[in-house]
């Protein structure tokens, strides 16, 4: 079925005479008579972001003193939003807070993950809640992921991942304002993302009902939108994700990549391992990703209002869902505890092209002064091998890079404009 507008000349209601000749007839282009607002209000988006990535929070590092202070502001959000607290405890002293202690690199770390609750209005018919998450914690003056030369300075991280926690709280507070949604929906700002997973990891552990969610999306990094589609990584998880990013597109008009493999690695990833579908929703990788100049002023707010909108579609459809979805992940696999500071340690200085299914990865674009552009890439090149080894994908390529040392030379096989060449770039610290 052809959607849309007929051309002049191409409607039904357009005769021509036998043998007309003359040109085709035209119509002026129509306006709208009226446009809607955005639902999602971009300046209370902004506003989220502008209080997390605040100097004064210090970077909000897992268990420190600043992210303490986030979850108590997140809290209030939920509160405020509508939400039933979700955390420890039962009936009226249940709390908002899921608490727990890890053992950090200089002695144990309190850390928190805020919980709060829509209830489904037949939640008794339909258990196994929807839960949607996003990480607070970030990087405080550069831990667990600190790069060379960026020691002891503040990292706000207001894309990654204050962008995230200002949507869900936004989402959370117009479906509690409005819809009521069959199942219930769990909104939960998780803490430890940039240590390992450790807030998620908890929560899928821990948690009596995790295995019985429904579906999991997280948001991570959605602040720099601008003309790009918004990426939907790990939609091969269940049949339904790829029909529920294109059905958002038609009813919206916000368009997305659907990625099928999940090169993203955040918090959706603690609920692949006990096997629940689940993606996350970002705008994509940029050079402030893990540094000190990812400020609140970088911010796209209206690309915040296209995320949120296409979130609260999908949560909306999800929340109603009566069925469980078409999941390809078998029963999951237990995560795995890691252990500090796991992870890769060096940086080429690639900008990937997530939404390219390979073989190999797709440069995107080279930062300044990295080794890459020093080694000649460019956007557009494919790299299909390093040190001999080939390359199928991200996540082998991650997997590479992974077993590197900052000063390590590496042998790069790429392909450009059909031929195969070799270059050499010497790694420098992540």
């Amino acid at each position: 079925m052809i959607k849309g507008e007929w051309s002049s000349d191409r409607s039904p209601l357009v005769w021509r005479a036998p043998g007309f000749e003359g040109p085709a007839p035209s119509l002026p282009e129509r306006e709208p008579l009226a446009r809607l607002a955005p639902v999602f209000d971009p300046a209370a988006l902004h506003a989220h972001i502008r209080v997390l990535a605040d100097p004064a929070l210090e970077g909000r590092a897992a268990g420190s003193e600043g992210a303490a202070r986030a979850a108590a502001m997140i809290a209030k959000a939920f509160r405020a939003a509508g939400l039933s607290p979700g955390g420890a405890g039962e009936g009226a002293e249940r709390s908002w807070f899921e608490e727990w202690t890890e053992e950090g690199p200089a002695g144990p770390l309190a850390l928190r993950n805020v919980i709060g609750v829509l209830p489904g209005t037949r939640a008794a018919e339909l258990p196994g809640a929807v839960v949607v998450g996003a990480h607070y914690d970030h990087l405080g003056r550069g831990w667990p992921d600190v790069r060379a030369g960026e020691e002891g300075k503040i990292h706000p991280g207001a894309d990654d991942n204050a962008s995230g926690v200002a949507v869900l709280i936004e989402v959370a507070r117009l479906l509690a304002g409005g819809h009521r949604p069959a199942r219930t929906i769990v909104f939960v700002a998780f803490d430890g993302e940039e240590w390992q997973r450790r807030g998620s990891k908890r929560y899928a552990t821990a948690s009596p009902s995790a295995k019985e969610t429904l579906a999991m999306i997280s948001l991570d990094a959605v602040g720099r939108l601008g003309e790009r589609k918004l990426l939907v990584l790990g939609t091969g998880t269940a049949s339904e994700w790829i029909h529920i990013a294109r059905g958002i597109g038609f009813t919206t008009g916000i368009e997305s990549t659907a990625v099928a493999d999940d090169p993203g690695g955040s918090d959706q990833v603690s609920f692949h391992e006990i096997g629940v579908p689940a993606v996350q929703l970002t705008s994509g990788p940029h050079e402030d990703y893990h540094r000190p100049s990812d400020t609140a002023e970088k911010i796209d707010a209206a690309g915040l209002v296209k995320v949120a909108t296409w979130l609260r579609e999908a949560l909306v459809y999800l929340g109603d869902r009566a069925e469980p979805l078409s999941s390809s992940l078998g029963g999951g696999t237990p995560a795995a505890a890691s252990p500090a500071g796991e992870g890769r340690r060096v940086s080429l200085g690639t900008v990937p092209d997530f939404a390219d299914p390979g073989p190999g990865v797709k440069v995107e674009s080279v930062l300044p002064g990295s080794p890459a552009e020093r080694a000649g890439l460019r956007g557009g090149d494919r790299i299909i091998a390093i040190g001999g080894e080939a390359i199928a994908d991200l996540r082998a390529y991650s997997e590479i890079l992974k077993r590197h040392a900052p000063g390590d030379t590496i042998a790069i096989e790429v392909e450009r404009g059909g031929e195969t060449m070799s270059v050499e770039a010497t790694l420098i610290a992540r």
